[in-house]
């Protein structure tokens, strides 16, 4: 397990739970593939083009669980759902290439106080989504 953890909320990283209920309506069905690393191809609208994600893997375990019909894009393009019938599986997309992870070592000599509070805050943003049932 890596000693590092993105905790960077720019496109195609995290999603800030202000964000879904502002931008999750209307939606789209979209298909979507791999191609390599954290680039997919997405076509929407007889539209193919690539899009991003700092973490191509969990996307990936969502998509092999996924509805045969259950991935949706919101209309901005900002947002992909992956309805897996468990959950619905939120993305925040990036149609350029992503910008780097922000990064906070769990080292206990480097930046400890920020690191904590940077911890807490993630920490209550995905109590906040769990509450409202929101997988995180």
């Amino acid at each position: 397990m890596s000693n590092t953890e993105c905790f960077s909320f720019h496109p195609g990283h995290h999603i800030h739970h202000s964000k879904i209920d502002e931008f999750s309506q209307p939606r789209t069905m979209v298909a979507i593939s791999h191609v390599m690393d954290n680039a997919f191809l997405v076509t929407l609208n007889g539209k193919t083009e690539y899009w991003f994600h700092h973490k191509p893997e969990r996307l990936l375990n969502a998509l092999t669980r996924s509805y045969k019909e259950g991935i949706e894009v919101t209309r901005d393009k900002k947002f992909l759902f992956v309805y897996t019938g468990e959950a619905i599986e939120r993305f925040s997309m990036s149609q350029e290439n992503i910008t780097s992870c922000i990064q906070v070592t769990n080292n206990p000599k480097v930046h400890t106080r920020v690191a904590l509070m940077i911890k807490d805050i993630h920490a209550q943003n995905i109590k906040k989504l769990i509450e409202r049932g929101i997988s995180a």
